[in-house]
């Protein structure tokens, strides 16, 4: 998950490994139909509404309060109005990589496929895909009289270009090395810009073919069943190209440069303060809603003042607002909260003493009370978890019982270790980052566990955010102990297992961790193309992860909303990082 997006889900984390996307991501959990021909239902209403999405609203400064939270004439309509904390730097498709740039981008664009109310890859602006026996080649077929939002034509040769301009060293997005499983785009981003002919052929070989208006042909390096899933990324995003070439550099600040085909249309961009959508009539699947407005503030306080008045239909709660909110007799009702895509634990530097023991770090996964951390700590801003992909994603083991809070099974494993006690361990250092403040309780929680639980004394080392960062990228320099997880990059087991623990994973190797027979089950999944069989792989290989414990699962972040009760329609799925039903907007409305 990196996701490397770094999100305002991953900036309240303790600390969390930088994820690829959002995806975000800024992103969502679901396996891609791989090697069968999938159609488009008839309608894409898949969403249905479950309960009320929560409304979060925010502020800086006096002035931005004033203009951000005052809705414009434009929500006097049928607008749902979203408290969005930090603006985004870019929302360019080809360039972007936090969740917060890729809830816009999916509003206004769609690629070949999209997800639904489940997490699972359907039809977008594709209407059926197909891959050949291994796995190799994939042929979209679009929508028929597929258009833009200002009624220009929408052909393959636009979704050619996206990722042409993905994987193209000019652009050098964030997110490029996610298309690297499409022949010769690693090349073609390699490749030595002002050598001119290396630079046109490595273009002139990617693997992607337009043969008609209709259909674009994706081939790939090896089996991938999971580009399905890939392909409905932003990275694939259809921006206009000739938009692209005149707008320049900022060509995305501009909302008439931001020509999409998605349910919604960029119409207003007041920097800082707000960015206002407007359905896209064009769309093939006609939005319920006149638009949405995603309102900037950043102010937890000021954000929920500005829902209370009404400003707001959807507010996120900070996690110190979450108890007050519970409480309240108007927002109580109102107030939802349910697993995110993410995954947080006690991760060990596994070639260091004592946790080279895995008895040792049986010990400290034995001690660790997940369900207080989670209530009393965190506010119930979390949700424990002994597992490593969330409840509600593709891959999900629900029969994982290892490892629960046992102060008995934790002593015992410090026994059997070959220390024997804990006056015979080395000196222990817990790191974390210092730039949030709450973070030096959440960790005196766990030191005080380790104390009480095993007898360890566990030092707390704070570090600048930038420093512990610096630290965990080689395992010479990997914590003995810190707080850290993923947050998913797209909706794929392969990208919760293979990206990070396979033995040639660079987050894998900075913990000092890799399993054959790990690896064997993850390549098993990761180029069959038959979906029960990868996702046996996927499961035995989580298995034997959970069991090696170079990470003791701790929790999942909450997606934690309050809604204005006269919006329906939105689905609740792990992936929405920044409102319900992100991914099913064209299915919300306001009675």
């Amino acid at each position: 998950m990196l996701k490397r997006r770094l999100t305002r889900l991953l900036a309240l984390m303790v600390l969390t490994v930088p994820t690829l996307a959002a995806c975000g991501g800024d992103a969502t959990p679901t396996t891609a139909p791989a090697a069968t021909a999938t159609s488009a239902p008839a309608t894409g209403a898949e969403a249905t509404a479950t309960t009320a999405p929560v409304a979060e609203a925010t502020a800086t400064t006096a002035d931005a309060t004033a203009e951000a939270t005052t809705p414009p004439a434009a929500t006097d309509g049928n607008i749902l109005r979203v408290h969005q904390v930090a603006y985004p730097d870019v929302f360019d498709p080809q360039k972007s990589s936090y969740s917060a740039e890729i809830v816009l981008l999916s509003q206004n664009y769609e690629g070949l496929t999209r997800l639904n109310d489940k997490l699972e890859t359907v039809p977008g602006a594709a209407e059926k895909w197909e891959a050949n026996a291994d796995g190799t080649v994939f042929t979209f077929t679009l929508r028929p009289d597929l258009k833009y939002s200002d009624g220009s034509p929408l052909t393959s040769k636009n979704f050619a270009y996206s990722i042409q301009r993905t994987c193209d060293p000019v652009t050098a997005g964030e997110y490029q090395s996610i298309l690297f499983d499409i022949t010769g785009c690693a090349d073609f981003a390699g490749t030595t810009i002002t050598d001119t002919a290396k630079y046109d052929a490595a273009k002139a070989a990617l693997g992607v073919s337009t043969p008609d208006d209709s259909t674009i042909v994706i081939s790939t390096v090896q089996a991938a069943p999971y580009l399905p899933t890939i392909a409905g990324l932003w990275v694939m995003y259809p921006a206009k190209q000739e938009l692209i070439e005149k707008g320049g550099e900022n060509w995305w600040k501009d909302p008439a440069a931001q020509v999409g085909n998605g349910p919604f249309q960029f119409s207003r961009i007041a920097e800082d303060q707000q960015i206002d959508f407007v359905r896209n009539e064009n769309y093939w699947n006609k939005a319920k809603l006149d638009g949405i407005s995603m309102i900037y503030i950043d102010d937890s306080s000021v954000a929920l003042e500005a829902y209370r008045t009404g400003q707001l239909d959807i507010f996120a709660p900070d996690p110190s607002q979450i108890p007050a909110v519970q409480s309240d007799a108007d927002l109580g009702p109102l107030y939802i909260s349910y697993p995110g895509a993410n995954t947080t634990g006690l991760q060990f530097n596994t070639t260091t003493e004592p946790f080279n023991d895995p008895k040792v770090r049986e010990a400290f996964a034995y001690a660790i009370d997940r369900d207080t951390y989670c209530e009393v700590i965190r506010n119930g801003d979390c949700l424990p978890t002994l597992t490593w992909i969330p409840q509600g994603i593709p891959g999900y083991d629900a029969t994982e019982d290892r490892f629960a809070f046992d102060p008995e099974k934790a002593k015992a494993a410090l026994a059997e270790s070959s220390y024997g006690s804990a006056e015979k361990l080395p000196e222990i250092t817990m790191a974390y980052s210092s730039n949030d403040t709450a973070n030096q309780a959440r960790h005196e929680f766990l030191a005080n566990t380790f104390r009480e639980v095993l007898g360890v004394e566990v030092k707390l080392l704070p570090l600048p955010s930038k420093d512990l960062t610096a630290a965990k990228k080689d395992n010479s320099t990997y914590p003995q102990l810190s707080l850290g997880g993923w947050i998913q990059d797209y909706p794929d087991a392969q990208n919760w297992l293979s990206v990070f623990w396979n033995s040639n994973a660079t987050f894998a190797q900075r913990q000092g961790y890799g399993n054959p027979a790990v690896d064997e089950f993850l390549t098993k999944a990761d180029t069959s193309t038959d979906e029960a069989t990868r996702l046996e792989a996927y499961t035995a290989a989580q298995k034997l992860i959970v069991g090696d414990l170079p990470t003791a699962m701790m929790y999942n972040r909450v997606n934690k909303y309050v809604i204005n009760p006269r919006v329906s329609g939105f689905s609740k799925t792990a992936a929405d990082d920044q409102f319900p039903g992100q991914w099913t907007s064209y299915s919300i409305e306001i009675k």
